[in-house]
């Protein structure tokens, strides 16, 4: 079976819309993660970085 070169061209056109595609739906992907990354909260941001300490001092 040969190829004739109508059927080599619509082959080499597939590929080329497949790998578009592919391409297309990674970078989608790309950016629905750094969406999601941008999207994170800050937990205690503005707060003092450890809890402050209490010290007691011994009598007697």
């Amino acid at each position: 079976m040969t190829d004739t070169p109508e059927r080599n061209e619509a082959q080499q056109e597939a590929k080329r819309r497949f790998r578009q595609a592919l391409e297309r739906k990674e970078h989608a992907s790309l950016a629905r993660a750094a969406q999601e990354e941008g999207r994170t909260k800050a937990r205690a941001a503005g707060g003092p970085a450890a809890p402050k300490r209490f010290h007691r001092r011994k009598t007697g």
